[in-house]
């Protein structure tokens, strides 16, 4: 009668399949990849013993473009117009423009700002713009590193604290200009890195990049629930509007934001916007 022998060097085999086997591996990689990010952003944003009269040297803060009121309200009625699911945890909207110049991160700057507010819950905003980033500018911070650095494993993440009046909402910036920014939005993707936002914060607001001219849109606003579209007065072509709402998906685009319509603008804020 045949026996089966198994060796205590090669141990029992695993009576599921390969296929099954499989699935639960990339399961388990893809919690470590959350686990990671969680851990990343607690390390960055917890307070630790620091010596007195010097600050956590891990913390940055903006000392930038503070927002005009106005212009946050403005950003808060873009915001409160998007139905978002009432069951949701976390509310992640992305804002994009058809092209550069149109005031996609100022709005989006607005639009953090206004939900911090409102909510009295974490809010973050996080530069997806890989190619040509301008946050750091609005803050008032040297461009270093970012998240394209932390996607590569160059550095820890880099979070910055918004101002002191709204101390809830945070930053992550894209880093240094990228050549090839389509890997990063797979990265994000494979990665996982949106559970780790969804279950840290409350508020996600993504600056992406503009709608024409990149190959990888269904990467980039596949990551957000909701999406905004910025035009600006007598600078946005009607026709680009209409390929950028095509390219996306008319049921994705859940409103468009006319920026640069008020001449009460400061001037040195208008460079900006």
């Amino acid at each position: 009668m045949a026996s089966s022998v198994v060796s205590e060097k090669e141990g029992p085999r695993d009576p599921r399949a390969p296929e099954e086997m499989a699935a639960e591996d990339d399961v388990k990689q893809g919690n470590a990849v959350a686990t990671e990010f969680r851990e990343s952003i607690t390390e960055a944003l917890s307070p630790r013993q620091t010596l007195p009269g010097f600050a956590d040297p891990r913390i940055e803060r903006a000392s930038g473009v503070e927002l005009p009121s106005w212009f946050v309200d403005r950003c808060r009625r873009a915001y409160l117009s998007v139905a978002f699911d009432a069951a949701a945890e976390c509310r992640v909207l992305g804002v994009t423009s058809t092209a550069y110049g149109e005031g996609k991160t100022a709005v989006a700057i607005g639009i953090a700002t206004a939900m911090a507010i409102d909510t009295k819950k974490p809010t973050l905003l996080v530069e997806c713009d890989f190619a040509a980033p301008s946050l750091h500018r609005f803050l008032g911070l040297d461009q270093g590193r970012g998240l394209s650095e932390w996607l590569d494993g160059d550095s820890r993440l880099r979070v910055v604290r918004g101002a002191a009046l709204v101390p809830n909402v945070f930053m992550i910036p894209a880093g240094t200009p990228q050549s090839e920014p389509a890997r990063f939005f797979y990265q994000l993707v494979d990665r996982e890195v949106m559970l780790g936002l969804r279950e840290t914060f409350a508020n996600v607001v993504m600056d992406l990049p503009p709608t024409l001219n990149i190959s990888y849109g269904s990467l980039a606003f596949g990551l957000a629930d909701r999406l905004l579209i910025v035009a600006r007065s007598g600078v946005t072509l009607t026709d680009d509007l209409e390929r950028s709402i095509k390219s996306i998906g008319k049921k994705r685009v859940n409103g468009i934001v006319l920026n640069g319509t008020d001449e009460r603008t400061p001037a040195w804020l208008r460079p900006l916007l």
